[in-house]
């Protein structure tokens, strides 16, 4: 887990608003940092901190130039996060699986977001992968894991690989291994959901009308014991949130998971284990895994253990 900092006494009252503020008429030509601190009652040191660290947007994208004029209908939108605009992580070596002249893989600790989130534009895999690797270095994203969920991903580090590496996420040419532990223990040992997921507001659900995007999901038991059971996913379709929603569906909930039902945990208990595909460039069957985090391996359990 990455050790995240204490919150800002003076911003954890603003943690996860989404504050939005309209320039008028009478505030044209004033400067991002004048107007944004006047607007939302911070000092002007601060939102000038907040602004460099990429959780200001104005007119729907980020924008870190302090002195930018504003026009009247400019929208500002600024979210804060509770531990205020500190720049605490960064990648570690030891968690690259693999890296050759076009592909890196990563194993993401739990916490950590794939990309800059409208709050933070620092604190994040690809922003810190990009440092390590330094300001010239080329580094494409092809996929997204939860902020919540753990495990591998692979980044393009040549633009020779990025064009195949993105049709092979597109077109469903890559097999995906995750994990999960849920509580209680399912009927049967294997078994696949063929749901439709949707967004609604802002949210993914499983409607029980049968409409949506198609998603399928093959799930099967690995062990349990302790009232748990830690079971094998294997998405066959790439929907947002697929394996946590069609395991709810089951009336298993994923530990940790409270946004769908979830008991509460240090951690959400998803971890993607290994990702499979053709090389992009030399075509060799390629497999990369991670190894299993603590509480993710069949012996943690000892009531049942499946294999084969």
């Amino acid at each position: 887990m990455v050790d995240f900092p204490p919150s800002d006494p003076a911003l954890k009252h603003l943690a996860g608003r989404n504050m939005i503020f309209t320039v008028g008429p009478n505030d044209s030509e004033d400067r991002l940092d004048k107007f944004t601190a006047e607007a939302s009652g911070l000092s002007r040191g601060k939102v000038r901190d907040l602004i460099d660290f990429g959780s200001v947007w104005v007119r729907g994208k980020v924008c870190r130039k302090q002195s930018r004029v504003l026009a009247p209908g400019d929208y500002i939108a600024m979210q804060v996060p509770a531990y205020g605009p500190v720049r605490f992580y960064e990648a570690d070596p030891a968690r690259i699986i693999f890296r050759d002249e076009v592909l890196l893989a990563y194993d993401k600790e739990p916490g950590i977001p794939c990309q800059q989130t409208p709050y933070d534009g620092y604190n994040h895999l690809f922003g810190a992968l990009q440092r390590f690797l330094g300001p010239e270095a080329y580094l494409a994203l092809h996929h997204r894991l939860d902020r919540l969920t753990s495990g591998v991903m692979v980044f393009s580090v040549s633009q020779r690989a990025n064009q195949s590496i993105s049709r092979l996420f597109s077109q469903r040419g890559i097999g995906k291994t995750y994990l999960a532990v849920v509580q209680g223990e399912p009927e049967r040992e294997e078994w696949e959901v063929d749901q439709p997921i949707a967004k609604r507001k802002g949210e993914y659900y499983c409607p029980e009308d049968g409409q949506g995007k198609p998603a399928r999901t093959a799930f099967r038991v690995l062990a349990s014991g302790q009232g748990r059971t830690l079971i094998q996913a294997r998405p066959l379709t790439g929907r947002t949130h697929q394996i946590r929603l069609h395991l709810k569906a089951c009336g298993m909930p994923i530990i940790g998971d409270e946004a769908y039902g979830g008991i509460p945990a240090e951690r959400m208990m998803l971890h993607a284990l290994s990702l499979e595909f053709e090389h992009p460039v030399n075509g060799r069957a390629m497999k990369i895994a991670s190894e299993a985090p603590l509480g993710f391996r069949p012996e943690d359990y000892s009531d049942k253990t499946i294999t084969g």
